[in-house]
């Protein structure tokens, strides 16, 4: 039984946390042989200033899209 958190800066639209979600849920099943019922995923939306996310010089951009 394989848990999925996802921390996420708030105002995606539902649409887009469905397509996250059911993304990562054929991933898991795909990759790893997991029941297609087997799909346990919490979503934690915060506010910008909650989530610290900093250039770590790899050469691209951060956005507030960031999972």
């Amino acid at each position: 039984m394989p848990l999925l958190r996802f921390d996420v800066i708030e105002g995606r639209s539902e649409e887009e946390l469905n397509v996250l979600l059911d993304t990562a849920h054929d991933a898991m099943v795909e990759a790893f042989d997991v029941p297609e019922r087997d799909r346990y995923q919490i979503v934690h939306t915060h506010k910008t200033n909650e989530m610290v996310i900093q250039d770590t010089g790899l050469g691209f951009k951060r956005s507030k899209d960031i999972v």
